[in-house]
């Protein structure tokens, strides 16, 4: 299964997720973010940050986690290079829970693409297939 393809898209940046389970979409799509913000494959990082997030459905979910990680990179200068992450309920919501090894952005501030604003709703829709899940992902640069 390919899991990232570029997304053809006018004015910003996307790409389109697939993966087997949902857990698995939710890592491919930090997987394609990383690969908009650096150029390359990030060394591992040595310590780990815990990330919790609730939202109504899994797409809100999955741009809230996505919005954490550039938050994560770009304001707080630690950039995620692994990802342990769990879906759990959380009553009618989505709950997200993840370990994150991360590694300074100093470290990998070489091979930084340029920033990216956020993750958008613009045509967002998680979608079960017979494969598994897919999304279309549209960043704001």
């Amino acid at each position: 299964m390919r899991h990232l393809a570029e997304l053809d898209h006018t004015a910003d940046v996307g790409f389109v997720v697939r993966a087997r389970s949902l857990p698995g979409l939710f890592y491919w799509a930090a997987r394609g973010l990383l690969a908009e913000l650096f150029e390359g494959p990030l060394p591992p990082g040595k310590e780990v940050r815990e990330l919790r997030l609730r939202a109504p459905d899994p797409e809100t979910l999955l741009v809230r986690f996505l919005n954490e990680l550039i938050y994560l990179i770009q304001t707080q200068g630690q950039v995620p290079s692994g990802f342990s992450l769990r879906l759990v309920p959380r009553g009618e919501e989505c709950g997200l829970e993840a370990k994150l090894s991360v590694l300074p952005f100093e470290a990998v501030a070489d091979r930084f693409l340029g920033e990216v604003k956020s993750a958008t709703f613009h045509g967002l829709r998680v979608e079960k297939t017979e494969a598994g899940y897919a999304a279309s992902v549209v960043l704001d640069v």
